[in-house]
């Protein structure tokens, strides 16, 4: 084997990928969740994260690294670190974005005072972003994506667009359509996530982490439509409040983990969402 990886969360969408290029490079895994969706070939460990005493159940094993996929806040930060950090060599935290304050294609070095757009979720992730960056320990690294899409997608993100165009109806986009978005494919992440894992010598310890193309909300409809075979069903101006993204902007500068880490995106946009339409056109009808 090649080392001994424990999974926060990793019941569904991210934690999946990641755990499958784990165990395709041997690595035994460990999950801990409420153990509502087991892994297939995993060890399971059942705790709510909430629950410090359930959590503490589970803690004295070594562990090469810890990836923490499904944090919220800082309390669920705390207690994950006080349980698991003594016998870990190394932490992964999964951050995002929207910890970011409000500045136009944020580098790591922007504030974590998080948008208002983003609401409670922003805030309780750039609470954990910042509790763990305060602490002593195991090397840490933490990645910040936009946007995630592909096949096993549980968010109605791209699905909701492809339906709509499949059915030839109309698909209202919020704003005047200039929101600029980025987007990052689960099984990219997941190489990050690797990298962030395995890379050793880093200079910093905070990742930015996205496909190249940029572009707006529009362009992004205009695309997809493209993707599925029907013609540019994107209408700006009506009641666009079941789109799945809102008219702000979730883009950012990636410059950093591509020198650091060597990370590169395997999926081009039109390549991951022509692979992820094709696993999924079946569902969308």
């Amino acid at each position: 084997m090649s080392g001994n990886i424990l999974v926060l969360g990793g019941s569904q969408f991210v934690g999946p990928a990641f755990i499958r290029l784990l165990q395709s490079k041997k690595y035994s895994v460990s999950v801990l969740n409420r153990g509502s969706k087991p892994v297939e070939g995993t060890t399971q460990l059942i705790a709510d994260r909430n629950d410090k005493a359930a959590m503490q159940q589970h803690a004295g094993t070594h562990y090469d690294a810890v990836i923490d996929l499904s944090c919220y806040n800082a309390p669920q930060a705390q207690i994950a670190w006080e349980t698991f950090s003594e016998d870990a060599d190394r932490w992964v935290y999964l951050s995002t974005i929207a910890v970011y304050e409000d500045t136009p294609l944020p580098t790591e070095e922007a504030g974590i005072e998080s948008a208002a757009y983003w609401g409670g979720y922003g805030k309780g992730k750039a609470a954990a972003d910042a509790y763990v960056l305060g602490q002593s320990g195991p090397p840490l690294v933490i990645l910040r994506p936009p946007y995630l899409y592909g096949p096993e997608n549980h968010i109605d993100r791209e699905r909701f667009v492809w339906r709509h165009a499949l059915a030839g109806k109309p698909i209202a986009i919020p704003g005047d359509g200039t929101a600029l978005v980025q987007f990052l494919h689960i099984e990219d992440l997941a190489t990050a996530l690797f990298l962030a894992m395995t890379t050793e010598n880093l200079t910093y310890n905070v990742f930015n982490v996205a496909g190249k193309e940029q572009m707006t909300l529009k362009e992004y409809v205009t695309r997809l439509c493209a993707i599925a075979g029907t013609e540019d069903l994107g209408v700006l101006g009506s009641d666009a409040s079941d789109f799945p993204f809102g008219d702000y902007p979730c883009s950012e500068n990636t410059d950093r983990i591509r020198k650091e880490l060597g990370w590169e995106q395997r999926y081009s946009f039109d390549e991951g969402f022509t692979q992820t339409f094709a696993a999924i056109r079946s569902d969308l009808t």
